[in-house]
């Protein structure tokens, strides 16, 4: 099934639990949606069940966002075994989580369907890096590329090593990212959902409908949602099937009573 990159959780202030039921009636039977430990766990519960041999790593998220340092266990992500390669893989950071990545000591570009990417050893650590898409507008007319020493640097980009982890090694940044006013999951409001043509994000009050378009290109069309907390809304349940009781922030929420017409990214 399709689900959503989703902070709607943590901005009802609602704790989150790493169990297999809870994730499965949120994610699956709720139609809710959830982050990097929610998504990857429920993940790595299908992986066992298919009986794919994994190892669970933690990263350091860099660059997406820019103005704080990657910490570890930032994220969670799994290399596993498959024809004899080895694959890095996971389900909840951006276009490269759509199909894994072969995982090699070579630093070549793998080229997919949603962007170019690499995974670059450095010393005694790794490296997942983004090249930067070249974004084109709907008349057709590239808008940004990136020149030619930093298309890798500028991207988005995480830090891991190869020390395997266990799942209660993510608890205390599980709960930092819920409840600490320096993580960015507590100051935004962010929905994601690959599409097979590209990905549909709302943030705020924007919505940001990308297409694929091959090249390494992307076209990408922003609509201002004027209609307060009400249009919100209406976008959540039909863009990403979240249920409307799920949407509207609670009291006690930072968000409570946002007017986000009002609001600009």
């Amino acid at each position: 099934m399709d689900s959503s990159f989703s902070i709607g959780t943590v901005y009802r202030k609602e704790k989150i639990v790493l169990s297999k039921d809870w994730l499965f009636n949120k994610i699956v039977r709720r139609h809710r949606g959830g982050f990097c430990c929610e998504l990857n766990t429920l993940y790595s519960l299908l992986l066992d069940y298919f009986g794919f041999r994994r190892k669970l790593y933690a990263g350091a998220v860099f660059k997406r966002y820019p103005e704080r340092k990657g910490i570890l266990f930032d994220h969670m992500l799994f290399m596993i075994n498959f024809e004899d390669d080895l694959w890095l893989t996971d389900v909840a950071f951006g276009d490269s989580s759509l199909t894994p990545l072969r995982f090699s000591d070579s630093s070549d570009p793998q080229e997919r369907e949603s962007g170019i990417y690499r995974i670059r050893k450095d010393g005694e650590e790794y490296w997942y890096e983004e090249k930067v898409k070249v974004v084109v507008n709907e008349f057709g007319h590239e808008e940004q590329s990136a020149s030619t020493h930093d298309e890798w640097e500028a991207s988005h980009s995480y830090k891991f090593d190869l020390i395997p982890r266990a799942r209660e090694d993510f608890n205390d940044m599980l709960l930092y990212h819920q409840t600490n006013p320096e993580s960015p999951f507590t100051h935004d409001r962010i929905c994601t959902m690959a599409m097979p043509w590209g990905r549909v994000t709302l943030a705020g009050s924007k919505l940001v409908t990308s297409t694929y378009l091959g090249d390494n290109k992307v076209r990408k069309e922003t609509k201002e949602l004027q209609g307060g907390e009400e249009e919100i809304v209406k976008e959540l349940e039909q863009k990403f099937g979240i249920r409307r009781e799920a949407c509207f922030y609670p009291e006690g929420s930072m968000f409570y009573g946002v007017d986000w017409s009002k609001e600009t990214l």
